[in-house]
């Protein structure tokens, strides 16, 4: 589990009517609720960690819960890092558990077994080895293949015995037989038990089972964990929410936070059901929706919400907080090298409008449309990433050596030098080699492997979900651009084929690619641009209809009368409320009053209230430090940052 302190110093004066200063109407009603059963049901852009970080906050400081006794569990390590950082901000992150189901099961677990005098258990991050030996060298079935039958078997809670019967009722397409599937399963098990090893799942499964057969460890359990919060709840897997469910007991102090409308990870056994059937299987519990986008413009929400309106159901009543926005432009090409000419051309002008690169991305369905992207924008000198890539991203470079490593001991020796960089490494190579050491050092202490389980270890984790930040495009896939955002976004593809890709073949397949393009067309603040080519590969192709009307500008979908008034009333209450620093804040407002005309939209909604008062406080000397400050972060600070710290300059009050 992760507790690590990291730099942030819990703020001891913090107030729990501070936490609710910034906060729309539904913000805070899912702040301040009672309700001990609570789902957030968090729309696109709408300020779900902020509210879950606030509820938790709030909780902590009003005496509801002891941080102590508090756990949140998200589903990235990376995610956990910062859930526990905006806490320690907030004056809640001391000794509160925030990580990954598999950390903190394991922590327990490890508690557990220290309790009873027992070794811990090798944890073994990637099983295909383990499958390859049970299956021999003459099997005609690919381990990978094999691996990912008995992933979704796991992540469902499927015996080996029960296996045929769940993929016949499921319809879903075996690699190998399914009997053969369960004798390998079978085989697995018996192996892991000679070698004294466990894999990640049997983190989760093993304390599914202490849990129901030994009283003493739920019970220390129950006692450790007694306020649960689950941030990305639509991304819950069946056996995840049996260990939920085991955790939690009788107790009704479980806060969910998700959107149903953003679960894209099915391959990996999430069921988007448990919240849209919330009320059905938690009974009495409390559902608060945030229906208004800070994010993105009016026209960006009309184009989301015409996609997910194929998936044939009521689609959210999500609104923008922003007044007005460019159109979204759809862009027609007669094929796929004509699509990422243009494609280059049109972000090269961006570009050299914007005088930057970082806050423009494209986003493909596939990995393998993105090479030609790339070439095709560096050759009008544009910089440009394909995330994921070990040529041009100095992070996979660095895991991938890393991978390529022997033994546990080699990855620790590898670590200690990555710290000692050489003269000759970049900026960029030092950093990224010490991010990855950083992960491998976390890797051996959860058990440790050669290079090839680390690599396994990364994809289950994906630690570097947060790339360093380089001024360049970034080229990824729809599933890698889930909970990032930039200012212009290009999504290209816009085909039958690859929206929705070819491989969807049933009913919930080809919801979640509805759910994907939804995803994709909302990571876009400010403008959007959709592609799409008439032939691909030699073939034709028509059209997506999930962009359909995605470029009318549909009434409605702006801010209200009442929400602007209640944002002026926000903006009124934060002012009164910090007259020792009145100048610095007037000259904030001053300069956010100036950008939201600017920008046709409120002022608040280009920096809330709470943190120009945290700015005041934490007097940045540099975009770095400004970057830091819970609710500014390096998007703001990129886009702002030089004015901001001239307004606290021109009142005296930043630093020297």
């Amino acid at each position: 589990m992760d507790t690590t302190e990291g730099d942030d110093v819990t703020d001891s004066s913090i107030t729990p009517d501070d936490l609710l200063l910034d906060l729309d109407p539904d913000q805070r009603r899912a702040v301040t609720t009672h309700a001990p059963l609570l789902a957030i049901i968090a729309g696109a852009g709408s300020g779900k960690t902020r509210v879950l970080t606030r509820r938790i906050a709030h909780q902590c400081l009003s005496g509801v819960a002891e941080p102590a006794h508090v756990a949140v569990l998200t589903f990235t390590r990376q995610a956990a890092s910062e859930l526990h950082r905006r806490l320690r901000v907030l004056g809640a992150g001391d000794g509160l558990i925030a990580g990954t189901f598999h950390s903190v099961a394991l922590s327990l677990l490890r508690q557990h077994w220290d309790s009873r005098g027992r070794a811990h258990p090798t944890v073994v991050s990637d099983r295909r080895r383990l499958i390859g030996e049970v299956i021999g060298p003459k099997h005609t079935t690919s381990i990978d293949a094999l691996n990912s039958d008995i992933d979704w078997a796991r992540a469902r809670n499927v015996e080996a015995s029960d296996y045929p019967r769940a993929v016949a009722a499921a319809k879903r397409r075996s690699s190998a037989p399914p009997a053969e599937v369960s004798r390998v399963m079978n085989d697995l098990e018996k192996l892991k038990t000679k070698r004294g090893v466990i894999d990640l799942d049997d983190l989760l499964s093993t304390s599914i089972r202490l849990m129901r057969t030994e009283p003493d460890f739920a019970a220390v359990v129950r006692w450790r964990i007694r306020h649960l919060f689950v941030d990305e709840a639509q991304d819950l897997n069946p056996l995840q929410l049996e260990l939920l469910n085991l955790w939690r007991g009788e107790r009704d102090h479980l806060t969910f936070v998700g959107d149903p409308s953003q679960a894209i990870y099915g391959f990996n056994g999430s069921d988007p059901t448990i919240l849209s059937d919330l009320e059905a299987r938690f009974p009495g519990v409390e559902v608060i929706r945030l229906n208004t986008n800070y994010r993105c413009t009016p026209t960006v929400v009309n184009a989301g919400l015409n996609a997910l309106a194929h998936l044939g159901e009521q689609t959210p009543s999500l609104r923008s907080a922003r007044i007005t926005g460019s159109p979204v432009r759809i862009m027609e090409f007669a094929d796929d090298m004509a699509e990422a000419a243009g494609v280059a051309r049109v972000v090269a002008d961006m570009g050299a409008d914007k005088g930057s690169w970082r806050s423009i991305a494209v986003l493909a369905r596939t990995n393998a449309q993105l090479p030609p992207l790339r070439q095709a924008l560096e050759l009008l000198d544009v910089p440009a990433r394909v995330l994921g890539s070990v040529a041009s991203d100095p992070i996979q470079r660095a895991t991938r050596e890393v991978g390529d490593l022997p033994s546990a001991s080699r990855i620790a020796t590898w670590t200690r030098d990555a710290r000692d960089p050489s003269d000759d490494d970049s900026t960029e190579d030092i950093v990224a080699r010490r991010t990855v050491a950083d992960a491998a050092e976390e890797f051996l202490r959860t058990g440790g492997g050669d290079g090839r389980a680390f690599l396994a270890w990364v994809r289950a984790n994906r630690p570097f979900d947060v790339v360093t930040d380089s001024n360049v495009v970034e080229l990824l896939t729809f599933h890698g651009a889930k909970g990032r955002e930039w200012d212009d976004v290009v999504v290209v593809g816009c085909e039958v084929g690859l929206m929705p890709h070819s491989s969807a073949k049933s009913d919930n397949e080809r919801a979640e690619e509805v759910r994907l393009a939804y995803v994709a067309i909302t990571r876009a603040g400010d403008n959007l641009i959709l592609t799409h080519a008439r032939r691909r590969r030699g073939r034709d192709r028509s059209r997506s209809p999930y962009i359909d009307g995605a470029d009318a500008v549909a009434p409605g979908v702006g801010p209200t009368a009442d929400f602007i008034r209640d944002s002026r009333e926000r903006q009124r209450v934060a002012l009164e409320s910090n007259d020792g620093n009145g100048d610095a804040l007037a000259a904030l407002h001053a300069w956010r009053n100036t950008a939201g005309r600017a920008g046709g939209i409120d002022p608040r909604l280009v920096c809330s209230d709470s943190t120009l008062t945290r700015i005041v406080e934490m007097r940045p000397g540099t975009v770095e430090e400004l970057a830091s400050i819970e609710g500014v972060g390096p998007l703001l600070a990129r886009r702002a940052g030089t004015r901001i710290l001239e307004a606290l300059s021109s009142s005296d009050l930043a630093d020297d």
